[in-house]
């Protein structure tokens, strides 16, 4: 009756713009013996959303609605799990983390260092290609919801390999999109002298899930997954678990409430089916790379098996390359490996199939900032340091692109 009664004030949710007062994100330590625990504790709590699983190699994050918070400590406490509180009142943290902007922008005033809607995205959009001759505009597909959603390509007009950077898959997290958005400027701005564009085509992805985006913005900041409606108890797909790679596997869940959920069927979400097929068509695409928050990791394939490529070797070396270019930026560390390694199994993963089903050598899932202090909500003076840091990283991809390694 109690998990009833939680998911029916949830489904209430959706025509209403959800709330976090004085809902908190613990961050738990576990033993090992304890996270079998933490698994199953939505059984009791259904509310509550794991923001890093307890099957993560490092700590669990678990945002807790203020309803739930003494008893989840109660819990937590009686099993002598050792737990913080990272989160005060997510809420506040909400509040604060966007500023205002003007509602009329061009490409001249346009402000980087702030959150856009998706209009103002896809304006932006129109404004680059529109400023410089070397960006295109891609139609990637539609969305459930009817949604186009765009990608750039900058080229200077030689058939040569690909680099695809996508981002938005998830869409709560909201400084991957932000990122993309500076990827583009600081690669417009520096194709007059030599760069990465000499080398190769770059196709960018600002938002690749714009219903679940336009959902966070409206209705709740903390939406994850796409807004399909599958005539199931809850909305949505995980679009990065929907994935023809073992898909419905080891770290993806069949509970349609879940944030993890594979979906009815194999790349049923036509999110991930557009995607699948743009890429395909793209010639000779060597590097692709699907950008995420939050927790500061730069990874590779494989995740839905702890088994390891044939191309470990150089994709550890590419790696290892990348995230001490981006320390080398603002000091900040991240860590590399294989995603089942690194964090977790996950089945159904974009890198995971890039790398299998389009044999792209070079595939990578990179988690950006922070480690938790602000998770999801991240503050926007924060956009930029990040987006410096990450296009270090995505530079020495480019580079192993450049010089043949991850051709085929």
């Amino acid at each position: 009756m109690k998990i009833l009664i939680v998911l029916c004030a949830f489904l209430a949710l959706g025509s209403a713009k959800r709330l976090f007062h004085n809902d908190q994100v613990l961050r738990v330590h576990p033993t090992e013996g304890q996270r079998e625990l933490l698994e199953k504790l939505p059984e009791t709590f259904p509310a509550i959303d794991f923001w890093t699983g307890p099957r993560d190699k490092g700590p669990v994050d678990i945002h807790v609605p203020r309803a739930f918070v003494g008893p989840v400590k109660v819990f937590l406490n009686r099993h002598r799990i050792n737990n913080e509180i990272f989160i005060q009142d997510l809420q506040k943290n909400i509040d604060q983390e966007r500023s205002p902007r003007p509602e009329q922008m061009n490409l001249a005033t346009f402000d980087y260092n702030v959150y856009h809607t998706l209009d103002e995205i896809n304006q932006w959009i129109d404004d680059i290609v529109a400023a410089y001759s070397i960006a295109t505009k891609k139609l990637v597909g539609s969305s459930f919801e009817g949604r186009d959603f765009h990608a750039i390509k900058l080229s200077k007009g030689f058939n040569k390999p690909a680099f695809v950077i996508n981002c938005g898959l998830h869409a709560r997290e909201w400084v991957n999109p932000a990122t993309c958005l500076y990827t583009v400027k600081y690669l417009v701005e520096a194709s007059n002298g030599a760069s990465i564009l000499d080398e190769m085509d770059v196709y960018v992805t600002p938002i690749s899930n714009p219903d679940g985006y336009v959902y966070t913005w409206t209705n709740d900041r903390m939406w994850r997954k796409t807004r399909s409606d599958n005539n199931l108890i809850c909305m949505g797909v995980d679009p990065n678990r929907n994935w023809d790679a073992n898909w419905s596997g080891p770290g993806a869940s069949s509970s349609s409430c879940n944030d993890a959920y594979y979906g009815p069927s194999v790349m049923s979400e036509v999110e991930v089916q557009s995607q699948a097929d743009f890429v395909a068509s793209i010639p000779n695409v060597q590097a692709y790379i699907d950008v995420h928050a939050y927790s500061q990791y730069w990874m590779f394939p494989y995740a839905y098996t702890y088994s390891v490529t044939a191309d470990d070797t150089l994709l550890r070396e590419i790696g290892l390359a990348s995230v001490a270019a981006i320390k080398s930026v603002h000091g900040m560390t991240y860590q590399s490996g294989p995603i089942s390694e690194v964090i977790y199994q996950a089945s159904g993963s974009t890198a995971d199939y890039f790398y299998d089903t389009l044999g792209i050598k070079c595939s990578f899932a990179a988690e950006l900032r922070d480690t938790g202090r602000y998770g999801f909500t991240l503050p926007e003076r924060f956009i930029q340091p990040t987006a410096e840091e990450t296009f270090a990283g995505l530079e020495v991809i480019a580079s192993y692109v450049s010089s043949g390694q991850c051709a085929n």
